[in-house]
């Protein structure tokens, strides 16, 4: 089987469709959604409504969760002086602005995915077994090798941290467990902000991360009329992290 892997949307339609659109061209029988649908975009219903259309199967985020359930926060730890007040106005204004039906949706989205593909056994998460916001990269490789022992399955896919990577671990003889993170779909973070996600051909483990461009100043020019705080269309036009990263605030 060729699976699509995405994660991590953030009310980006436009990334949304054309990674879609290059999904479906390219044949894939399956699509899996690593989580965090909304926020930060300013067209979190119409990713939640292509996403609902589309029939993909997809576990809840961190921000999925603190919508639906409407929770102060996002994260269990602030981000930077600058950034954390942005965070929160995304937040707040997806939940004044999200219809009720997807509200729903949100709720019925499950912590975990898990299927048996070709002998495979592959199992999505947002983060962590215990939190929607754990931190899982390549540059702790004994966390990875922890959570692969606790998933106990041939393929884990991972979303949240917006780091595109790949990584197999063998965690007893003869037992080994491949990590992948398809990076995000609508929200950038490394200063690349094309639209990133991975393809996955279960016959071969042949994984294969993408990026594509789409069309981002439609995207930014959303948030800028949105009434959202600008920062936020200047974090996504800039693929930045933090509020200090962007060259208005370098500059001051």
């Amino acid at each position: 089987m060729k699976i699509g892997l995405i994660s991590d949307i953030h009310g980006n339609q436009q990334a949304l469709t054309k990674v879609l659109g290059q999904l479906y061209a390219e044949r894939v029988d399956l699509i899996l959604c690593a989580g965090d649908l909304v926020c930060y975009g300013a067209h979190s219903n119409q990713v939640l409504a292509l996403m609902r259309s589309c029939a993909i199967p997809c576990v809840t985020g961190n921000y999925d969760a603190a919508v639906a359930w409407n929770w102060p926060s996002a994260s269990s730890k602030p981000s930077s002086p600058a950034t954390e007040g942005v965070k929160q106005a995304a937040l707040d204004w997806t939940k004044r602005n999200l219809d009720s039906k997807h509200r729903d949706y949100l709720r019925g989205l499950p912590w975990t995915l898990s299927y048996r593909l070709d002998g495979l056994r592959i199992v999505v998460i947002h983060a962590g077994l215990q939190q929607l916001d754990e931190w899982y990269t390549p540059e702790e490789p004994a966390r990875l090798c922890q959570l692969a022992v606790q998933v106990a399955a041939d393929v884990i896919v991972l979303g949240h941290t917006h780091q595109s990577f790949i990584y197999e671990v063998e965690y007893a003889p003869g037992h080994k467990t491949l990590l992948v993170n398809p990076g995000a779909v609508g929200r950038s973070l490394d200063g690349d902000t094309r639209a990133a996600y991975a393809i996955f051909q279960t016959d071969s483990r042949k994984l294969q991360l993408r990026r594509i461009e789409y069309d981002l100043q439609l995207t930014v020019q959303a948030i800028m009329n949105s009434g959202m705080p600008p920062e936020i269309g200047w974090l996504i036009q800039h693929g930045a992290r933090r509020v200090e990263q962007l060259p208005i605030h370098l500059k001051r």
